[in-house]
């Protein structure tokens, strides 16, 4: 799909990947429309001729109000990129529920909302693109952060349903599946701490800029799905050729964090 000129709603943008792709798509001459809690930080992100609206996407009213918002400025929306999401690094049998409906709030359940909003208007121009932001978290279970695993396979999921169901109105759909990005996603996460050995792959991480220059890519190409770093490719398909030996691993490295 060609990014100059497209109309590109991005959802978290104010830092992180969401503040990157703003950056990278404001190069590719998109025209941006960005929604995030903080306006402060939002003010500094996406180029003199951004709109921004600042406002928590898990209410219906902020949803509504920046779509809206955006196509009362641009005439339309051609891209939507569902990045916000949070973590939650608690076990599962034992995490609030408060917590867990949380999560699922802002990582599954806005995107799909958004994306119902924004349809609309993409069947009628008969152009568009979904892009969901899971994480190879999505691919692969971690038993430090099962519930997160849980929300972003349904995120993934959800788009591939939304890939089938909008083509024959030329709208497209795409899943990124984050590995390790360098942003404060861990700071700003419910529940606990992940395992130390966890905190430390930290330093193998790629940037912000580098996931966002890939989602890009991946959009001029029509990609199906875009994992980054690639060899993230190398877990998912240690995942499925030997699941056992990779599920002990995990297991073994969640119990440091549990006898800590």
């Amino acid at each position: 799909m060609q990014i100059r000129n497209s109309v590109v709603l991005i959802t978290g943008a104010s830092q992180g990947i969401g503040a990157a792709c703003s950056r990278v798509f404001d190069e590719r001459g998109a025209r941006l429309s960005i929604v995030a809690r903080d306006a402060q930080k939002l003010a500094s992100v996406g180029g003199p001729n951004a709109l921004r609206t600042a406002g928590d996407i898990t209410r219906d009213e902020v949803r509504r109000n920046v779509v809206a918002r955006t196509i009362e400025r641009f005439g339309g929306i051609d891209i939507l990129i569902n990045n916000a999401g949070m973590g939650l690094y608690s076990a599962a049998w034992n995490a609030p529920m408060e917590d867990a409906r949380t999560l699922f709030e802002l990582n599954l359940f806005a995107p799909l909302a958004l994306t119902q909003l924004v349809v609309a208007g993409m069947r009628e121009r008969q152009r568009g693109a979904i892009v969901n932001i899971s994480s190879i978290a999505g691919k692969m279970t971690l038993p430090w952060f099962t519930l997160y695993s849980v929300s972003k396979f349904a995120l993934g999921s959800l788009t591939d349903g939304l890939r089938m169901e909008l083509k024959p109105y030329g709208i497209h759909a795409m899943t990124v599946w984050p590995g390790y990005v360098k942003t404060d996603f861990q700071a700003h996460a419910l529940g606990t701490r992940p395992p130390d050995a966890v905190r430390k792959g930290k330093r193998f991480a790629v940037t912000a800029g580098a996931c966002a220059e890939a989602i890009a890519r991946g959009l001029e190409r029509d990609a199906r799905n875009v994992v980054v770093p690639r060899i993230g490719w190398v877990l998912v398909a240690l995942t499925r050729l030997l699941p056992a030996l990779v599920e002990s691993r995990l297991a073994a490295i969640n119990q440091t964090r549990a006898s800590a």
